[in-house]
């Protein structure tokens, strides 16, 4: 059942939740950083999200992940 969940939950933000525009994506993922994850990897896992495809995403309008902050600047 927790498996179930977890997928409903990824999948849903895979499709409803992440902004398309980078600069809402920046304030979105920023958001989720601060308040529930503790590392961009640990995010990405579980919203089943590709790391270097959310990175990109965010690169090209021109912010990059600082490890040491856990944010995108």
């Amino acid at each position: 059942m927790a498996l179930a969940v977890a997928f409903c939950r990824a999948l849903w933000y895979n499709i409803c939740m992440l902004p398309q525009d980078p600069v809402m994506l920046l304030s979105f993922v920023n958001l989720k950083l601060r308040d529930e994850y503790d590392s961009l990897d640990e995010l990405c896992a579980d919203l089943d999200v590709d790391r270097a495809q959310l990175e990109a995403r965010l690169a090209s309008a021109g912010f990059y992940y600082d490890a040491q902050h856990n944010c995108f600047r």
